[in-house]
């Protein structure tokens, strides 16, 4: 009588178990992993429309949330959909910055504040979701992997799509740190984050990510050298990094490098990556995945926009627009051996 008991109570637990394991819910959120991360993900990596597939994790981020208190697995889902939500605030925060800077020009001191002030918001808005995308990646390794982010032995991935992963959110929280100081430190990014950054990186094969894990560590040696000479290197790393993602039709590590330059008040370099980033013909672009040279496009367009308003008061054409105010008709050229050693 006793193991009978003990036997139908065993049962109903496994049933219980067994029923939640397999609620309604949480089968429709595993469904919906499975389909965004094997059909769904690499149609939008080839896509080209930016502003598509930001509204679209507009929409789409609540919906997967919803899904965690069922037990399904959303890190990853919402690290990606975040880090690409973000992109459309950052559209907005440069236009509203360009916007001030051409205020200021006219002199229209209130326009100018004005403007201004949106744009410190929007950056806050913009980072605080980049460094939402950074935790969900933290957290995913942390979960799946027991691999705490920059700290030990690096994961042994089982699929390729953690490494993009890996990438995203390491990437996700160097732009969140970047808000952060364009917003006036309106979010107070942790600063120990860069570090941890710079050796995940090492993590990821740099041949096979078209040179830019090594763009990314080259670019924190330069914003913060330990020596001269260690920023010099950084500075050439930055280069070897660009040309080996253009071998591989890549552009991620041309942004790196004007980024790196715009940050570090470096006009010359500025030009160099403009120069080198349009000079990379278009029919080279790894069309696997459009969308994140795209991504670079962007963010090219608005490092040009902002280095154009600056000394012609306007943003920069529509179409070459590494062919200078100042320069004559003439082949893009690009900094040189010699001029490297100078510098």
């Amino acid at each position: 009588m006793i193991c009978s008991r003990l036997f139908f109570r065993l049962t109903i637990v496994s049933i219980a178990l067994l029923s939640a394991a397999c609620s309604p819910d949480r089968m429709i959120g595993n469904h919906l992993r499975t389909f965004t991360i094997e059909h769904a993900l690499p149609v939008i990596l080839k896509s080209d429309d930016i502003t598509v597939i930001c509204h679209a994790n507009d929409g789409m981020a609540p919906l997967v949330m919803s899904f965690t208190q069922f037990g399904v697995e959303t890190d990853l889902m919402l690290a990606f959909g975040l880090a690409g939500s973000s992109i459309c605030l950052e559209n907005d925060a440069v236009e509203k910055e360009l916007w001030s800077t051409m205020a200021e020009r006219q002199g229209w001191a209130n326009t100018a504040m004005d403007a201004r002030l949106a744009q410190q918001i929007l950056n806050r808005d913009a980072g605080l979701r980049q460094i939402r995308a950074y935790d969900h990646t933290t957290a995913y390794f942390k979960k799946q992997y027991d691999y705490t982010f920059g700290e030990g032995q690096c994961p042994k991935f089982k699929h390729e799509v953690e490494e993009l992963l890996l990438l995203v959110g390491a990437t996700s929280a160097l732009q969140a740190l970047q808000n952060d100081v364009s917003s006036g430190r309106l979010i107070n990014v942790d600063m120990a984050i860069p570090p941890k950054i710079v050796r995940a990186m090492s993590c990821l094969d740099n041949q096979k990510w078209w040179g830019f894990p090594k763009s990314v560590q080259a670019a924190l040696t330069v914003i913060l050298p330990e020596s001269p000479e260690a920023e010099l290197q950084g500075w050439k790393d930055l280069q070897t990094a660009a040309e080996e993602g253009d071998k591989a039709g890549m552009r991620l590590s041309h942004a790196t490098y004007a980024v790196v330059a715009s940050i570090k008040g470096r006009d010359d370099r500025l030009r160099d990556a403009l120069k080198r980033f349009e000079a990379v013909p278009k029919e080279r672009i790894n069309k696997d995945y459009l969308l994140l040279d795209q991504l670079a496009d962007l963010v090219m367009r608005h490092i040009a926009d902002r280095f154009w308003m600056r000394f012609e008061g306007h943003r920069a054409p529509t179409e070459n627009y590494s062919k200078f105010w100042d320069e004559k008709e003439q082949p893009a050229a690009t900094l040189d051996a010699t001029m490297l050693d100078t510098m």
